[in-house]
């Protein structure tokens, strides 16, 4: 029998035999369309991307939506092409991303800084919004949420990695997004 455990234990990862979780633990790899990026997301999360409408506009990625009630906290990866009827550059994006107006009163945008996203040159910068939830309600309760965005420039077009939880419940999901920032690996 003890033989029987430590040829068992010898095929264990390093973590497995710590009693650790692995570090992919609940995570699976997302490959884009088009092959513009990939990254480690939340298995657990439900996945939206929609194929044929992300060629038509020139937007491929993913929209990652935690398991709850809403508003569920979700994630967004996104590469942009370089002929985006509307984004042609990542500046507009985050210029537009900013904007408040026309928005819920108390909306406001961080400032925008840098940083570091695997090893790639990005800029981020986070915001307070709110839902109405459930939206167009007549009973509908407004909801604070928290956004972050990072934006990584590409050679053509770029990239966007966004986040955005109920501001109570924002702390326990920015843990998924910060793993995701650390397994993003863009193409171009």
């Amino acid at each position: 029998m003890i033989k029987i455990i430590a040829l068992l234990s010898m095929f264990l990862s390093p973590a497995a035999r710590a009693g650790q979780a692995a570090p992919d633990a609940g995570a699976e790899k997302y490959v884009c369309d088009g092959a513009y990026f990939t990254a480690m997301v939340p298995s657990d999360w439900e996945k939206e991307d929609e194929i044929t409408i992300g060629r038509q506009e020139k937007q491929y990625g993913v929209d990652l939506y935690a398991p709850g009630k809403p508003p569920a906290a979700v994630i967004s990866l996104i590469y942009f092409g370089p002929d985006h009827a509307r984004f042609k550059t990542a500046e507009k994006y985050i210029a537009t991303q900013r904007e408040t107006r026309d928005r819920i009163k108390g909306e406001k945008s961080g400032k925008v800084s840098s940083t570091v996203v695997n090893n790639r040159y990005a800029k981020t910068f986070d915001k307070l919004s709110y839902e109405m939830v459930p939206p167009y309600s007549p009973k509908a309760v407004k909801v604070e949420m928290l956004e972050r965005f990072v934006v990584i420039p590409a050679k053509q077009g770029f990239y966007s990695l966004s986040f955005k939880a109920p501001k109570g419940e924002a702390r326990r999901y920015l843990a998924a997004f910060e793993k995701i920032l650390k397994t993003f690996k863009p193409a171009r």
